[in-house]
């Protein structure tokens, strides 16, 4: 991480030896530019590398033979640096491009003898060389690029047969592939958006343990999605970006003080111990690495000296902070024991001297120093009560760069990350009267935004704030902040491997409330192409998990622990075009990119059902299964995004934006972790899927270039195609995972470049572009797309279940609509039906307390395969939108399914078309005086649906299907009217 604020600092050092040939105040580029010239810059992205360790022999002395290969798969942010040369002959350009990244990249993969092993691989660079061939038009680039790739990875093997941990490493070749958009933002700034899938074929890695070794065969492969930026020292200025920024621009001299908040992520590493920690490793492995990640908050406090356009300083920055971690860790095959190994970071903080260069409004810095921080740790055997810990302050060093904007004459808002390194230290652990160390390293990446006050005004007002960066004509962007609060749930279903429609296990890690701060971006230009995104990093806490087997020990089993200490990341990035603009009401499509991260943690093991496991007895004997911790996953989703986003300026100040995605394609990587199995812990999963995306934000305008707003967003994920390998088994079991967040965000962000002029009235505020209302009278026919959640419950004849006889579902739909509205004065009044195809599933256990023996416990599921309405509406009229509720009838084309494969060796099922109602309402916004959008809500009931039953005797003549469903489902609405709207 370190080499990218490296690279920006060396940016700022170049372009500050060329400012002496600069002009103090902007001039005013010339109308032809260029793409020619040498560029260097950095990015930030989002990396997937796919490990697959081959079936065959393994570590020499080692000598077994895996009938199985292990498939793992790395993803993680990314951030690298890249520098290259461009040439222009007409529209096109030719170049050639350098590239190098790092980021926390680690796989895991069950492998060899049986699939007894856990095999890791550590990607720690990924670089390029690559020749490039691109279209210009405007001020944009559209290029392809193809070359040499090179991958530098470590990587390790421990198993539950031999002692120690067996590592290596490797410098790899291969080729890459990919493509991209660029984008010129002034004369020598250009940012980008890229993909680029990578391949590293089939070679063996040698790893050795002390005089043993072997080698494995590995094959590897790796895509990136990527935002970055390009910096040119000279040449000819890009296309179209007007005039440079003003150097030096504004003062920064002098004393301030600011507050900040943001998020962190990065890697625990325990690497050896001494003493009973050692001995406790000597049949196995000692090793263990964890992913740190949480939240901060905190203050600074520093001095700037200017200097021409140099500012030096120097700051101490403080954060409270909650980031933690979990790992495996002090294994041993012998005993088939291991312990859990954990940090926490409670506050951090930096000593550093920074080193920039003000252009303009903006302050662009490198800075550097010392690091601190403090927290505890711990270690235990996962079998005990006993924790050997520890605490205190280490003492490191740090790396970073950032942007500062002036907002005032007094305010500035910055955006920044840094690099924390603390090294490899001795800590020394101790509890039950023993007493050891263990060699613990640790690194942190921070990134952290906040606003600071400047105490003093400078020399003849020298700190005045001037207008807004200025951005190529035609170009707008918007940057913000937003805190958003959420609650979802992850679920797992796990098959026999060889019976694979019977159901063995059953995890669902229910109601987790997420906390998230998150900064998101939108650039724009006025031919309709826009780059919108966003990333956020918060905490997991609250909830409950539910384990159920179908049996466990002796029968039917429903154990619940308590979710605390987990977290969350996640990110989106879009490439889009407006398809219709009015004003500053726009429709775009979008194609882009998702990802996902969740960690949850479930401590305690309480028996809810009448299995033995963590039953009374069990407490008696393990007093750990109380409170320790048991069971945690931890899961990764990527996926392709196909979607349409609106923006709707309903009044002066009030802006509507709708995003409605769909996501055609996913993947899912994970790790489960038994804690009190150590035996099967870690177990990885990897499956494919799909999933849905909503958001919807109302904004309000503060002034003409500052916005807050509340918005709301709903995720959905699910496999139909996933499984894992179990130690000593064959074949693979097949698996189902499903996964849901929901919730609300408050925001914030500031807009730069061109504000239109209809905009720029007296009091500095958006404007309408026409007051006058129209008339919704006619008829109209159009599409949705959206997704929601749905609740069944089944009538079950057998005494209260713990858990179950009732099943949430989610998913997505997509449709159409024709309709006929009347208007009458303000009132409005119409009627509609709808169609719509629809994927809303899923699964939940059923008559669990049925007296049929150990294998009681029935997996019971829907999904809703259709929707349709026919419907009466009635809505005001206000200018251009329409407010409106409607409701009426309802139809669903379903599907339902009662597993008694256990018993029967079937899994009957049943299709049926349903009626019932439908209640809800929306907005409405005639974006053209034929087209309009909108966003919609309706709540659905269906009642019962349509029976169904069994002839096997214990369940004979009982209703198998749901008594009940509901579903909640949000859409993004875009209709084209035959009879054109006029004004009154």
């Amino acid at each position: 991480m370190r080499l990218v604020s490296a690279v920006l600092v060396a940016m700022a050092a170049a372009r500050a030896a060329l400012a002496g040939d600069l002009p103090v105040k902007g001039v005013e580029a010339p109308d032809a530019g260029s793409w020619t010239g040498f560029y260097l810059g950095t990015y930030v992205g989002s990396g997937l590398v796919d490990s697959q360790w081959s079936p065959g022999a393994t570590p020499g002395t080692l000598a077994a033979v895996s009938s199985v290969s292990g498939l793992g798969s790395a993803s993680g942010a990314m951030i690298g640096s890249q520098i290259g040369y461009n040439q222009q002959v007409g529209a096109f350009v030719y170049g050639i491009e350098g590239e190098v990244g790092t980021g926390f990249l680690l796989s895991r993969a069950r492998c060899r003898d049986g699939s007894t092993s856990v095999c890791a691989m550590q990607t720690d660079l990924v670089a390029t060389l690559t020749g490039r061939l691109g279209y210009a038009f405007d001020n944009v680039l559209v290029y392809g690029k193809a070359g040499a790739a090179f991958l530098d990875s470590s990587a390790s093997a421990t198993g539950s047969g031999y002692q120690g941990q067996y590592t290596g490493s490797a410098l790899r070749t291969g080729w890459t592939v990919g493509g991209g958009a660029e984008v010129g933002l002034t004369p020598n700034l250009s940012a980008k958006a890229e993909y680029a899938y990578l391949n590293f074929g089939t070679d063996s890695i040698d790893l050795k343990y002390g005089v043993y070794g072997g080698a494995m065969s590995v094959s590897q492969s790796a895509q990136m999605v990527k935002l970055g930026l390009n910096w040119r020292p000279w040449g000819a200025p890009l296309p179209g970006t007007g005039a440079r920024l003003p150097v030096p621009g504004r003062d920064w001299s002098g004393l301030y003080a600011g507050l900040h908040a943001g998020g962190a992520g990065g890697r625990d590493e325990w690497t050896s111990g001494t003493g009973f920690l050692a001995d406790a490793a000597v049949f196995g492995a000692f090793p263990g690495t964890g992913t740190a990640m949480g939240l901060l908050g905190g203050g600074q406090l520093g001095f700037n000296y200017q200097m021409g356009p140099w500012v030096a300083g120097a700051e101490v920055s403080a954060s409270a902070a909650d980031l933690g971690s979990y790992t495996k860790c002090v294994t041993n095959a012998l005993s088939m024991s291991s312990f859990g190994c954990h940090n926490t970071v409670d506050s951090l903080g930096s000593i550093s001297g920074r080193l920039g260069q003000s252009w303009g409004d903006v302050l662009f810095y490198g800075k550097a120093g010392a690091a601190w921080v403090s927290g505890s740790g711990a270690l235990f055997p996962t079998t005990a009560t006993v924790q050997y810990t520890t605490s205190g302050t280490r003492w490191g060093w740090m790396l970073g760069s950032g942007v500062e904007y002036a907002l005032t004459r007094n305010f500035s808002a910055f955006l920044e990350y840094d690099y924390y390194d603390f090294g490899t230290q001795s800590l020394t652990y101790s509890g039950g009267g023993l007493s050891a160390t263990a060699d613990f390293k640790q690194r942190l990446d921070v990134v952290r935004m906040g606003l600071n006050y400047r105490f003093g005004t400078g020399p003849d007002g020298a700190a005045a704030a001037s207008k807004a960066p200025e951005l190529p004509a035609g170009w707008t962007a918007e940057i913000g902040g937003r805190y958003f609060a959420s609650t979802g749930r992850m679920q797992k279903d796990l098959m026999h491997p060889a019976l694979t429609d019977r159901l063995n296990s059953r995890l669902i890690y229910g109601n987790t409330t997420g906390q998230s701060l998150e900064t998101f971006f939108r650039f724009e230009n006025r031919d309709g192409l826009f780059l919108k995104g966003f990333a956020g990093l918060g905490t997991l806490a609250g909830g409950r998990l539910n384990d159920e087997d179908f049996p466990s020990d002796v029968v039917y089993s429903n154990t619940l622990s308590d979710l605390r200490d987990g977290s969350l990341s996640y990110g989106a990035l879009d490439l889009g075009y407006e398809l219709v603009r009015r004003g500053e009401s726009t429709l775009g499509a979008f194609v882009g990119y998702r990802a996902l991260y969740q960690n949850v943690n479930g401590f305690g093991c309480w028996q809810l059902a009448r299995d033995t496991t963590c039953d009374q007895a069990s407490h008696q004997q393990v007093p750990a299964l109380a409170s320790a911790l048991a069971l945690s996953e931890t899961e990764t989703w990527q996926a392709v995004a196909l979607g349409l986003n609106s923006r709707l300026q309903l009044a002066e100040r009030l802006r509507l934006e709708v995003d409605a995605a769909y996501l055609p394609y996913a993947t899912r990587s994970s790790m489960d972790n038994h804690w009190f199995r150590a035996d099967i812990n870690p177990q990885i999963e990897r499956g494919t899927g799909w999933g849905t995306q909503l958001e919807a934000v109302l904004s309000y305008a503060v002034t003409n270039r500052l916005d807050v707003g509340l918005g709301g967003r709903y995720w959905y994920f699910a496999t139909d195609g996933a499984s894992t390998g179990f130690p000593q088994v064959p074949i693979r079991s097949p698996m189902t995972f499903y996964s849901e967040r929901y919730g609300a965000f408050l925001q914030a962000s500031y807009r730069f470049g061109d504000i239109p002029p209809a905009e720029a009235d007296a009091a500095g505020m958006p404007t309408k572009a026409e007051p006058a209302p129209m008339n919704w009278s006619g008829l109209y026919a159009g599409g949705t797309l959206g997704g929601g959640k749905a609740h069944t419950t089944y009538a079950s004849p057998f005494a209260p279940p713990v858990s179950g006889d009732a099943v949430d579902l989610g998913g997505a739909m997509a449709g159409g609509q024709v309709g006929a509205d009347v208007q009458m004065g303000a009132i409005v009044l119409g009627a509609e039906a709808s169609a719509a195809w629809s994927n809303v599933g899923g699964t939940d256990t059923c008559f669990s307390t049925a007296p049929v023996g150990a294998a009681s416990g029935f997996n019971c599921g829907s999904r809703v395969n259709g929707l349709g309405t026919v419907t009466g509406r009635f809505g005001y009229a206000v200018d251009r939108a329409l407010v409106y509720a409607r409701g009426g009838f309802a139809w669903d084309r379903q599907s339902d399914s009662f597993n008694t494969y256990a018993f029967t060796g079937t899994v009957p099922d049943h299709q049926s078309t349903n009626t019932g109602w439908t209640l809800g309402g929306g907005i409405e916004y005639a974006l053209l005086p034929n087209l309009s959008v909108g966003l919609e809500y309706k709540h659905f009931d269906f009642g019962g649906a349509s029976g169904f039953t069994t002839t096997w005797i214990p369940l004979a003549g009982l209703d198998l299907a749901p008594d009940s469903l509901r579903l909640d489902m949000v859409a993004m609405t875009v209709n084209y009217r035959f009879l054109t709207f006029s004004g009154r």
